[in-house]
């Protein structure tokens, strides 16, 4: 059968459109206590980013009124695309989130307000606005409690206890995100640790789809995920010192880092604008490889936060896996002992036959040990000696196909 030149072309745009329908470019943007027309000098550089990282669902954090939502819907979203709305704003504690949709992609099923200590985290749920209706994929969007220091360290803590609460009690395979202004410093915060640990559920596990863990704040070896800020000069009431820190995060549930269904694409995480050669800089400082001149301008101006944007493929899971996946016989349990440890420790890893990657990472993020052990369903036992190395905080990583586990351990030579 001959194929003529136009019969591919349009092939190729059918492939392309099937792959852009499947695809969900979610975002999370702290908007800088955005009033509305107070702050309308901020509209067109909103416009900008929200153009240039062609997102399809925004949630955003200190939103501080039902006008703001209605000004950045007119203003930022609608100009470049006609599909865009907005889910209801709820004026809570303190500021506020608000979660921004293209209707061609996703329909909004529901929404509601988690009380915490400090301000609401806003669970939103959606769905695709065509193919498999049923998907149900939920978003949980947060600003937690500002400021270094042990007493605000502790407060972050018990607003991701909170909404760990909540998520254990989603079914098992369940498809969530959190994301949003974590105000974390380090990996080893307490916070972290509540969102990342396997226990005492794994319903409710969140995983860093980049697996970049250590001391953020201020190292330069994170410096292309950092995400505050991308100003130095001082105007706004925005945080100044250039990019230094990585306060915000996209973080995922097990089904989402599991591909047999809708997941993540990791290599699309990123902070939007940031090409990593901004380390306590201006994030338009000279030259920017990321994006265009106008648009790392407008990054500096609209907020002290960088955007987090992250790519995700939204389909059905298989017929075999569906609701009925029972997380447990994928999921992936890590101790140490002793920890702190002097010298050595021991991994502890159950999980089901496989083989199983470990990995152990530095305060400055640096892989440092890498191994593969293959499990026949009893625990495994795995010493590792830290002889040689300097002493201080460590992040070991285990993971399988479909399930990672992340362990702080502290070395005291």
């Amino acid at each position: 059968m001959k194929i003529y030149p136009v019969a591919i072309a349009l092939l190729a745009i059918g492939i392309a459109q099937i792959a852009v329908a499947d695809t969900l470019r979610v975002a999370s943007y702290n908007g800088l206590n955005f009033r509305g027309q107070a702050d309308s000098d901020r509209f067109d550089d909103f416009r900008i980013v929200m153009s240039s990282m062609q997102p399809d669902v925004v949630c955003m954090q200190e939103i501080i009124s039902e006008e703001a939502v209605d000004m950045l819907l007119s203003f930022a979203f609608l100009p470049w695309a006609t599909d865009w709305a907005a889910a209801t704003f709820v004026n809570g504690p303190d500021t506020d989130n608000a979660m921004f949709f293209r209707t061609s992609k996703v329909a909004l099923v529901s929404q509601r307000q988690i009380a915490t200590s400090l301000r609401d985290i806003t669970e939103y749920t959606i769905r695709p606005a065509v193919g498999d209706t049923t998907i149900r994929l939920r978003l949980y969007s947060a600003h937690l409690k500002a400021s270094d220091g042990e007493d605000n360290e502790e407060r972050r803590r018990q607003e991701c206890a909170t909404l760990r609460v909540q998520l254990d009690l989603l079914p098992m395979g369940s498809l969530f995100m959190m994301m949003g202004d974590f105000n974390l410093y380090t990996a080893a915060e307490p916070a972290y640790n509540v969102l990342l640990s396997p226990t005492p559920l794994p319903n409710g596990q969140l995983f860093d789809p980049i697996d970049r863990y250590g001391e953020w704040h201020n190292t330069v070896s994170f410096a292309d995920v950092h995400t505050q800020s991308p100003r130095t000069q001082s105007f706004g009431g925005g945080a100044t010192g250039g990019m230094d820190d990585r306060f915000d995060f996209i973080l995922m549930s097990a089904g989402l880092m599991d591909t047999s269904g809708s997941h993540v694409l990791p290599a699309t995480y990123k902070p939007y604008g940031n090409d990593g050669q901004h380390f306590n800089m201006a994030i338009n400082d000279g030259y920017n490889a990321a994006v265009p001149d106008s648009v790392a301008d407008a990054l500096m101006y609209a907020s002290d936060h960088l955007p987090v944007v992250a790519d995700f493929v939204i389909r059905s899971e298989p017929e075999d896996v569906g609701e009925r996946r029972e997380v447990p016989e994928s999921s992936l349990l890590l101790t140490c002992y002793p920890n702190p440890f002097n010298g050595r420790t021991t991994l502890v890893l159950e999980a089901r036959r496989g083989p199983i990657d470990v990995a152990v990472f530095d305060i400055l993020g640096r892989r440092i040990i890498e191994n593969r052990v293959v499990s026949d369903g009893s625990a495994i036992h795995l010493p590792i000696d830290f002889h040689g190395w300097a002493g201080g905080t460590y992040w070991v990583q285990a993971s399988t196909p479909v399930s990672s586990a992340v362990q702080r351990i502290v070395y005291i030579p």
